[in-house]
């Protein structure tokens, strides 16, 4: 067992150990031959491409008249409330609150980790206590598995107000060895149900990874972006079906094997049946890489770069109501001492660089997350540190005045 972290977690995103040259091989044909069957499966298993995605709400009155530049800068994990704080995630549930989840524990991939979710009602400012959703001990008692550790989280609500979080839970080894995990809830998140362990690969149901949010088609199928971290790394899409009673029907997963070196990618629905995916590069040529898909999410183009660095480091996106899109970053071939905005007016073909966030010289901003209130505030929350969680807060009108827009709270 990991002796207790010092002030300062290890940062250890992937946490993988490295195999020896055959063993590595070995992993690697096995893992291509599982994606190529996985791949099978989805495509011949009679699955019919999703419909229409869900239309972007319209803008409420009250989005409309915020005109004055407005931002506000806070914190969800209370100080010193776990020694390490990562890979947070936030969405608007049912009634407009919002919720936020991420993990915390002494360290990365320690055994203490846990998964807390807070709540900021509609109408407040401050954040309440962090809840602890899932933890080790638990998972293992609601999957009657052994589980090592827990990691990365997603919460977001599908069209009947169910709020679902997918998580990830390691048997043996690092974050390769990892298993997808789906929890709902019926009250905005409240209250949980029991843990269902999602079998997506065939290869011993080793290894996709969740980080950021799905996409909805109108056919009720939640379209969750996610990633193959073992041997080969590569995006994949999970296909998600609700069920009755806040249940999981049926799920299939389509892998991309042609993108290599690429994970944890976000989706940014656009016109039509057009999506945008972009992704984080591990590969040489720290970019972001852009692909796009012309039937709701279905299937890829191969992946180009879109113009932006990319030091290995997780990213999100979001349309925003006006059409533009709008990309949360960090501005660096390495290094996360930055986090930056960025927009796109035409699909993301191109961006214009937007406020610097945060940034400290040998200082860690990373994993954002983006969402839209119903009145049109964006929110932002992103690991600060390794030690907490941000939330940032801001409008349209903040930002198009740019890094000198005033300062001020929200009424």
């Amino acid at each position: 067992m990991s002796s207790p972290a010092t002030s300062t977690p290890l940062p250890n995103d992937e946490g993988s150990r490295r195999l020896c040259a055959r063993h590595r091989l070995g992993l690697i044909a096995a893992t291509l031959a599982a994606a190529w069957i996985s791949s099978r499966d989805a495509t011949l298993g009679g699955i019919a491409a999703p419909e229409d995605l869900v239309p972007a709400r319209r803008p409420s009155p009250a989005a409309a008249a915020d005109t004055a530049p407005a931002f506000a800068r806070g914190w969800i994990s209370p100080s010193a409330h776990t020694p390490a704080a990562h890979g947070s995630a936030i969405c608007v549930v049912p009634g407009g609150d919002l919720l936020a989840v991420w993990y915390g524990g002494t360290r990365e991939g320690a055994a203490d980790v846990a998964v807390f979710t807070a709540r900021r009602p509609k109408g407040a400012q401050d954040w309440q206590a962090p809840q602890r959703v899932v933890d080790r001990a638990m998972a293992a008692g609601e999957l009657e598995r052994v589980v090592k550790k827990v990691g990365n989280a997603v919460v977001f609500p599908d069209h009947q107000g169910v709020v679902w979080m997918v998580y990830v839970t390691v048997t043996v080894g690092g974050w390769s060895g990892s298993a997808l995990n789906v929890k709902t809830s019926a009250d905005g998140g409240r209250t949980w149900s029991r843990s269902r362990r999602l079998n997506v690969n065939p290869f011993l149901n080793f290894s996709s990874l969740v980080r950021n949010k799905p996409i909805l088609a109108t056919d009720g199928r939640i379209g969750l972006p996610v990633y193959h971290e073992m041997a080969v790394k590569y995006p994949q899409m999970l296909w998600l079906s609700p069920g009755p009673d806040a249940s999981v029907a049926e799920y299939r997963i389509r892998n991309f094997t042609t993108e290599t070196d690429l994970i944890q990618p976000t989706l940014v629905p656009l016109d039509g049946d057009r999506v945008l995916m972009l992704l984080r590069d591990q590969s040489a040529r720290r970019q972001v890489r852009a692909a796009y898909s012309d039937d709701n999410g279905w299937t890829w183009s191969d992946a180009v770069d879109c113009g932006l660095p990319n030091p290995d480091s997780a990213l999100d996106a979001l349309r925003l109501r006006d059409g533009r899109i709008l990309l949360v970053y960090n501005d660096a071939p390495s290094g996360r001492e930055n986090l930056r905005l960025a927009v796109s007016a035409d699909q993301g073909r191109t961006w214009s660089p937007g406020p610097v966030i945060e940034a400290g010289a040998g200082r860690e901003y990373s994993y954002p997350c983006l969402a839209e209130d119903r009145d049109g505030r964006i929110h932002l929350t992103y690991t600060w540190e390794r030690r907490r969680i941000r939330h940032v807060e801001f409008n349209v009108a903040w930002l198009d005045q740019g890094s000198a827009a005033r300062l001020a709270r929200f009424p």
